[in-house]
């Protein structure tokens, strides 16, 4: 039975908190990234203080899925992930050391896995299947805003000059602005009572047998770490290039704009091309402008690039949460969306590494070669399950499942 919406709607939190937990998000990575140069940290240290904002989030996934698909109370979750944001953000603003900044960036990555799979499975749990490509559409396209101005926040903060610690400090504390807001706007009395079945939910390999599952949390990955790998390894490809920080936010907030813009679009573009299509699209585009950034990596390509790209990305994610959502019965959705969001958290914990060693060796624009690579292969793994089996035989995209 689709649950029904609760009183005083089933948008509105989860849009507004995510903004905000995206605001958080793109101006603590671009600050970490700038605060870590400071500290003195070479590019594999930038890998490292990257890969931070997923260690904790990857422990935490599948525990704080179950039980945000069992509170009653459904802002809970997300309003305990906002005062662990809050906490982060203070620890990164005093830091003085590379340990102490790694520290406070975990607990952010943290706070911010949490408000997520809250502001999921308050949609999940109020909203009807038929719903939820508006649902995730709307609250990512309101997560692109954030990540839009966060960086640009971040840029305008940290100045035109060359950063020190007490500008990073300025942004840490500007962000930690932005998740007390977040704490405000989960706090709330709404009750949902938990689907029949819903103590299973913690099975994640059950879930990833499921067809389908494992290869939308692939390209999930992929596509999620594409927007943390740009967002960390553009500041450092623009210093090489004379470029400041200032214009680095406004690429970043424009990649974010444009993200948001084919989520807005999402309902119409998947009616017209059909939402696999627009999967493989999102994969294969992002890898074509991001390997164009890496051979020509002048401020106008820079701009063109990540505007396009912005808009490949922006489908990827709420594409794939429907899909797992679809895939899985209703006591199932909230640990399958955690499921997914932890191989996420593996990946941007992995990928980081791989990249910040490349870059160590071969510049900041290997790092963006390593997500043509894994982008292309994803799109690919898509389009031949399509070619041999029209429609995947596992979700009837667009049409809510039986049970």
């Amino acid at each position: 039975m689709s649950p029904r919406p609760l009183a005083g709607g089933w948008l509105w939190r989860p849009l507004i908190g995510a903004a905000l937990s995206q605001i958080v998000l793109g101006m603590a990575r671009p600050t970490a990234s700038y605060a870590a140069l400071v500290m003195g940290a070479d590019a594999a240290v930038i890998g490292v203080v990257t890969a931070a904002f997923a260690i904790l989030p990857m422990i935490g996934a599948l525990p704080i899925g179950a039980l945000a698909g069992r509170v009653r109370r459904i802002g809970a979750v997300p309003a305990w992930g906002a005062a662990v944001s809050v906490a982060g953000c203070l620890l990164a603003a005093v830091a003085e050391s590379v340990g102490i900044l790694l520290a406070g960036c975990a607990l952010i990555g943290l706070g911010n896995l949490a408000v997520l799979l809250g502001a999921q499975a308050w949609i999940t749990r109020s909203a009807p299947p038929a719903r939820y490509n508006d649902g995730f559409g709307w609250m990512t396209a309101a997560m692109a805003l954030g990540q839009a101005l966060g960086p640009l926040l971040a840029g305008v903060l940290i100045g035109a000059d060359a950063p020190t610690l007490g500008a990073t400090s300025a942004s840490f504390l500007g962000a930690c602005g932005a998740a007390l807001l977040m704490v405000v706007a989960f706090l709330s009395m709404a009750t949902r009572a938990a689907p029949a079945g819903g103590r299973s939910q913690a099975r994640a390999a059950a879930v990833l047998r499921t067809p389908g599952v494992l290869r939308y949390v692939v390209i999930s990955a992929a596509v999620l770490t594409s927007v943390d790998i740009v967002t960390a390894y553009l500041p450092l490809m623009a210093a090489d290039a004379g470029i400041s920080p200032i214009a680095v936010g406004a690429m970043l907030a424009t990649r974010g704009a444009a993200s948001m813009s084919s989520r807005l679009l999402l309902g119409p573009l998947g009616r017209l091309f059909g939402q696999p299509a627009l999967l493989i699209a999102s994969c294969i585009g992002t890898a074509g402008c991001l390997a164009v950034m890496v051979l020509v990596p002048e401020q106008p390509v820079l701009f063109a690039g990540l505007a396009l790209a912005g808009f490949f990305l922006g489908m990827g994610q709420p594409l794939t949460m429907t899909a797992v959502a679809l895939a899985l019965p209703e006591a199932a959705r909230s640990s399958g969306l955690a499921v997914r969001l932890l191989g996420n958290r593996v990946a941007q914990t992995a990928t980081p590494l791989i990249a910040g060693a490349l870059a160590g060796v071969f510049g900041p624009a290997s790092a963006l070669a390593v997500q043509v690579v894994g982008l292309a292969l994803s799109g690919l793994w898509e389009a031949a399950v399509r070619r041999r089996k029209p429609g995947g035989g596992e979700i009837r995209w667009g049409a809510p499942p039986g049970g």
